[in-house]
C-alpha cells in the first residue's frame, strides 16, 4: 500500500514518508468514518520514530481505495496548485465507492 500509494505522488526520497504514512491512515479514516467504506482489508503502517523506516503490514490491495487514497495524499502534501482539482476528485472517488454495494457491505 505505502509504496504503490508514494510512486503515485510527486515526492522523490525519503523525507515525505512520515507525513505519507499519516495521510494514508487519514484517508483511510475519512474513507471509513464519513463515507462508511469498508475497507477490503487493513492499513497497517507506523514510522520508526528513531530511523524513519516505514512498515507497511497493510493488506489493502483494491486500485480504486488505493487511487482515492493516493488523491487524498496528493492533495494534503505540500501545496499543490491543483488543490481544488484533486479535492473534486477525492470526493467523486469517495461518492462512486459509497454508492456501490462493494465497499459498503463487505463480508455481509
Amino acid at each position: 500500500m505505502f509504496a504503490e500509494v508514494k510512486r503515485m505522488l510527486p515526492v522523490s526520497g525519503d523525507g515525505y514518508d512520515p507525513e505519507i504514512a499519516m495521510q494514508i491512515r487519514a484517508a483511510a479514516l475519512d474513507l471509513s468514518r464519513t463515507a462508511e467504506i469498508i475497507l477490503p482489508g487493513e492499513i497497517d503502517i507506523s514510522v520508526d520514530a528513531d530511523s524513519g523506516a516505514v512498515t507497511d503490514n497493510s493488506t489493502v490491495e483494491d486500485d480504486l481505495i488505493i487511487t482515492a487514497i493516493a488523491t487524498w495524499c496528493q492533495m494534503r502534501i505540500g501545496n499543490p496548485p491543483n488543490y481544488d482539482q484533486l479535492l473534486k476528485a477525492y470526493e467523486s472517488m469517495k461518492g462512486s465507492l459509497r454508492l456501490s454495494g462493494h465497499y459498503t457491505d463487505y463480508g455481509e
